[in-house]
């Protein structure tokens, strides 16, 4: 027997003894093969897939469909109404409540062009989301309560220059400061981060945005609503309602006797003609309030999540709070100024003036001076 010969039957009787059979030392080749694949294959990084995942997409894109048929509804409502007048006729009031309307429509359709068409999947992108949403959403909270401040001096002072209305001072200057000193810090300061570690978009503002923000933002809209309820008071001094046991009668009385002097608590006589004026009155009244609370929810809730995320909330988070933010304060603005309870303005200023709110009870015409 050859030395070749000795070394193959040594190679048998070795692989006899290991494997009761041929196949079963193929199949254990064939697994080790197949293991060592599995350990190259996981020992190579998972590459990450920056941008939002279609869950998110999915849910912003559904939520601005809706805002933005809401706005563009609402925008056609008062465009139908402009085709009864002339633009030049239009009030300051009634300008802004447009230019609230356009600015709303061009945050979402921003917004969605950087969530549900850019997926924020990139760093530039990332950033251009925080931008848009500060940019926007400042604007529209100015321009809201720009129009607050404008319609308290229409009650105030219509024939006095808006230069020489305290009033109206005090609250452009409290707006500019307030919104323009927070927006620079936001402008300055933004969180913009695109992770390494999940590819996702987180936006926000540093806390100390985000709680001055939050304080001004509910400390102006009391004090202009405060000022507006104070403005009407001359109307509160009525008695003579129909029903005093309506909630809005008995809001209304509470809200007089706070406003009303010691030598003007005596009662007056409203003829019946008058009555659904100052229905209408009451009704402006509560929708005031409710209103001014109405836009504080969602804005405190935002703030809220943002000051407990640390000021960094996922991109898509953001955004979608912030739509539904500025929607809604555009509905609320919306069912303030239109419908059947709308007050015509000329006649109720003519009615807050000194010396003509004792006329209107009594039904005389105001004194000719």
């Amino acid at each position: 027997m050859s030395a070749a010969d000795t070394i193959f039957w040594q190679w048998v009787l070795f692989a006899g003894t290991a494997f009761s059979s041929p196949v079963d030392f193929f199949l254990l080749e064939d697994s080790r093969r197949h293991v060592s694949r599995n350990l190259n294959s996981s020992s190579e990084p998972t590459p990450i897939v920056f941008g939002e995942s279609q869950a998110s997409r999915t849910i912003y894109t559904v939520m601005s469909l809706f805002c933005l048929s809401l706005l563009t509804g609402m925008l056609g409502y008062r465009a139908r109404q402009m085709e009864r007048q002339s633009l030049k006729a239009l009030s300051l009031t009634r300008i802004l409540v447009l230019v609230l309307y356009t600015l709303a429509i061009c945050f979402v359709t921003s917004a969605t062009v950087v969530e549900s068409g850019l997926s924020l999947s990139s760093p530039s992108i990332c950033h251009s989301a925080i931008v848009i949403c500060l940019a926007f959403y400042v604007s529209s909270k100015a321009t809201m309560y720009i129009f607050l401040v404008e319609r308290a001096h229409v009650l105030r002072a219509p024939y006095i220059g808006r230069a020489h209305d305290w009033i109206w001072l005090v609250g452009m200057l409290s707006i500019a400061t307030g919104f323009g000193s927070i927006a620079i810090c936001g402008f300055l300061w933004p969180i913009a981060d695109l992770s390494v570690n999940d590819g996702r978009c987180r936006i926000g503002l540093p806390l100390k945005v985000t709680m001055p923000l939050l304080c001004f933002d509910v400390c102006i809209n009391m004090a202009l609503t405060g000022t507006f309820i104070y403005l009407l008071r001359p109307l509160l001094q009525f008695s003579g309602t129909p029903d005093p046991n309506t909630p809005a009668n008995r809001f209304t009385k509470s809200i007089r006797k706070l406003f009303q002097s010691e030598d003007r608590r005596s009662s007056m006589d409203v003829y019946p003609e008058n009555q659904p004026f100052l229905r209408s009155i009451k009704a402006l009244l509560w929708r005031s309030l409710i209103g001014s609370m109405l836009v504080m929810l969602p804005t405190v809730g935002n703030l809220a999540a943002l000051y407990s995320l640390k000021g960094r909330e996922l991109g898509w988070l953001c955004l979608t709070m912030c739509t539904f933010d500025v929607t809604w304060a555009v509905c609320v603005i919306h069912w303030l100024t239109a419908g059947s309870t709308e007050v015509d303005e000329q006649a109720l200023v003519m009615l807050v003036q000194p010396g003509t709110a004792n006329n209107a009870s009594t039904n005389r015409p105001p004194p000719v001076t």
